[in-house]
């Protein structure tokens, strides 16, 4: 699998280059110390995984992965950070990480995580699975409260349409669009297009 180490420590990415050297299905592709600098590398190298923190200056780790997410679905995100509060957490996985760890997890999880994600499936770490399936679980109950009409609106975001689009395209105004993305707002918790559309595609909303 071929993976990115971003983070803004040099120390850091040094001490997780060394640890994964030497296992024959890993290979460390490239490193990154800012988001921007992230982005730019996943448009030019093929990654499988990226390692990813949550603070860094400018563009910070979760808003790398609200781009990741959407520009580059079939890159898995895994979370390295030092922080276990819950808010990080549901973050992180509503913007769509396949994983998330602590930066005290020895060198056999990260292993771990990196090959389960790599399979396909889901890894967080420890006490934070819990966390985790309290956040599918209400993210799940919130989105089957979207109306019909709040889906098609979101679909139409993701493809990139702006209101006056969307409104034409529905045959509604673009008051009514306006209202129908605050519900969805409102619904997803969050204050963004780009965070809706990265949550609407990680719960299966829109395709």
């Amino acid at each position: 699998m071929r993976v990115i180490l971003a983070d803004d420590h040099k120390v850091v990415r040094e001490g997780l280059r060394w640890m994964l050297s030497g296992e024959q299905d890993v290979e460390i592709v490239g490193e990154a110390e800012s988001g921007e600098q992230l982005i730019a590398l996943l448009s030019a190298l093929p990654a499988d995984i990226v390692l990813l923190d949550v603070r860094m200056p400018g563009m910070s780790g979760l808003d790398a992965l609200a781009v990741i997410t959407q520009r580059a679905p079939d890159v898995q995100v895994i979370v390295l950070t030092m922080h276990d509060e819950p808010a990080y957490v549901r973050r992180a996985i509503e913007l769509g990480a396949a994983g998330y760890l602590l930066k005290n997890a020895d060198r056999e999880e990260i292993l771990e995580a990196l090959r389960t994600v790599h399979s396909g499936r889901a890894y967080v770490q420890g006490d934070l699975t819990g966390t985790l399936l309290k956040t599918i679980s209400g993210r799940e109950r919130i989105a089957d409260a979207l109306s019909p009409r709040e889906v098609e609106v979101l679909s139409l975001v993701s493809q990139g349409l702006e209101n006056k689009q969307i409104a034409r395209s529905l045959g509604i105004s673009e008051a009514t669009v306006k209202t129908h993305l605050k519900g969805v707002f409102a619904r997803l918790d969050v204050s963004s297009r780009a965070e809706a559309v990265a949550i609407g595609l990680r719960l299966g909303i829109i395709e």
